[in-house]
């Protein structure tokens, strides 16, 4: 092997090496446009620099010339990817003038296999280099170019200087540092072009260092893709980070606004306590949990006393009506208010208070023995009674009570949902008709 064909083979493993990597990394990101014209960019480069060392080895002029045609035809490939990438890159790819272009190389392509040879290379035309420089001996066995080839090397030349054109637009927009080293590359492959050229027309001998010197904007143009690949993972991981905390946020914000939903649903909007709609549910939970201890811990232990007992208390608001047609229902919002704080203060987390109704009220206090239910009901009325209601801005002060109907569920374990609470609902009745301000319990007022 010629020895100016080794370097030519190692960098055609290189191209070939860059080429299948993109290639693949197209493949497998599609989304990523430009990775596919550079990939084949690389793999055409690869070839020309194999048919380059397939120049440097012939010993005729035949054989020669065979790997001069190859060299010029995948010029035409090279010179299509390379524009192609350009407009990718630079955001460039509906650019007529680059279309054109591609059409253009195509034409030319399709003449080198069709048209006389007379018009590409021929023996009939030679143009045999010997060289010898520092050393270093070569013979190109080359024929004249002909005109369809001298056009293809002409309008490649104008599209290096296009892509040149259009990655210095690209440049200063966007002021992207590693398209400096493109430039970089683009200079040094000129210089091989300026080179060959002036060797090719015998103005002084030397290698031909096209080849070597495009590989130089291969690379150039791996390191870019490379670094911008990079910097759209890190943006991309950055925004998932940042897309990451938005949902939390998200999250959050409907959470809240689901708790909030949820206690609109369940809760009085004056005074903050639960609904009927809520005390409906959880008074049929309470109801099942001591009816179920009833049918199986109480068999063990039956002298015991129900630790599931609960009692229920309505609890009406004597004075509520006389409030608001006297004083309006602003001052009847204010006595609910008070009404609610006292009772609040007199129970366990554990129990559950509801607005019922208009100015009525139903407690349940759970896990709570027979005693205790009516200790609890006593102390409420008796702070209620006791307390001076300011009803207005002016502090107007009122006397207000309330009436109790309580039941244990000890008295009813046998009873449904409806048959407790109207029996409840009985006594608190007969309280106000018992003249207000008491309990009525067990069937005593």
């Amino acid at each position: 092997m010629h020895a100016l064909a080794i370097p030519c083979v190692g960098m055609a493993s290189i191209d070939f090496s860059v080429g299948v990597y993109y290639l693949f990394f197209y493949l497998k990101r599609p989304q990523i446009k430009e990775h596919l014209p550079f990939a084949l960019l690389c793999l055409s480069v690869g070839f020309y620099a194999v048919f380059s060392a397939g120049l440097y080895n012939s010993n005729s002029l035949p054989e020669g010339i065979f790997w001069q045609r190859l060299q010029l035809n995948i010029t035409v490939p090279i010179s299509i990817f390379l524009i192609w990438f350009a407009g990718i890159f630079t955001g460039q790819k509906d650019n007529r003038l680059i279309q054109i272009f591609i059409g253009w190389f195509l034409i030319i392509f399709i003449a080198t296999l069709f048209v006389s040879p007379e018009f590409t290379l021929s023996t009939i035309h030679p143009a045999i280099k010997n060289i010898n420089v520092l050393g270093i001996q070569a013979t190109y066995y080359e024929g004249r170019l002909g005109f369809v080839y001298q056009a293809e090397l002409l309008s490649a030349i104008i599209v290096y200087i296009y892509f040149f054109y259009l990655f210095i637009r690209y440049y200063k927009k966007t002021r992207y540092k590693p398209l400096l080293l493109i430039f970089a590359g683009l200079i040094i492959y000129f210089i091989g072009v300026v080179n060959d050229s002036l060797v090719a027309a015998r103005v002084y001998q030397s290698i031909y260092i096209g080849e070597y010197a495009f590989s130089f904007i291969v690379i150039a143009m791996a390191y870019t893709l490379l670094d911008k690949f990079v910097n759209l993972q890190t943006a991309y991981e950055e925004f998932n980070v940042d897309l990451e905390q938005k949902v939390r946020e998200r999250t959050s914000e409907i959470d809240r606004l689901n708790r909030s939903l949820k206690d609109l649903a369940e809760r009085d909007g004056l005074t903050g306590v639960y609904n009927r709609r809520f005390f409906n549910e959880y008074f049929d939970i309470e109801v099942k949990r001591a009816k179920n201890y009833l049918e199986h811990k109480a068999r063990l232990v039956p002298k015991e006393e129900n630790e599931m007992n609960f009692g229920l208390a309505f609890i009406d608001i004597d004075q509520l009506k006389f409030i608001n047609d006297t004083y309006g229902h602003q001052a009847g919002d204010a006595v609910l208010k008070q009404v609610t704080n006292i009772i609040e203060r007199h129970i366990f987390t554990r129990d559950v208070l509801c607005r019922y109704g208009g100015d009525e009220f139903v407690l349940l206090l759970t896990k709570t023995s027979r005693a205790g239910v009516l200790q609890a009901a006593e102390k409420i009325r008796k702070e209620i009674d006791e307390h001076e209601f300011v009803i207005d801005k002016i502090l107007t002060r009122q006397h207000v009570t309330v009436s109790v109907g309580l039941i244990n569920f000890d008295e009813v374990p046998g009873q449904g949902n409806e048959e407790i609470l109207k029996l409840a609902d009985d006594r608190l009745l007969r309280a106000k008709n018992c003249g207000k301000n008491r309990i009525v319990y067990n069937n005593e007022a």
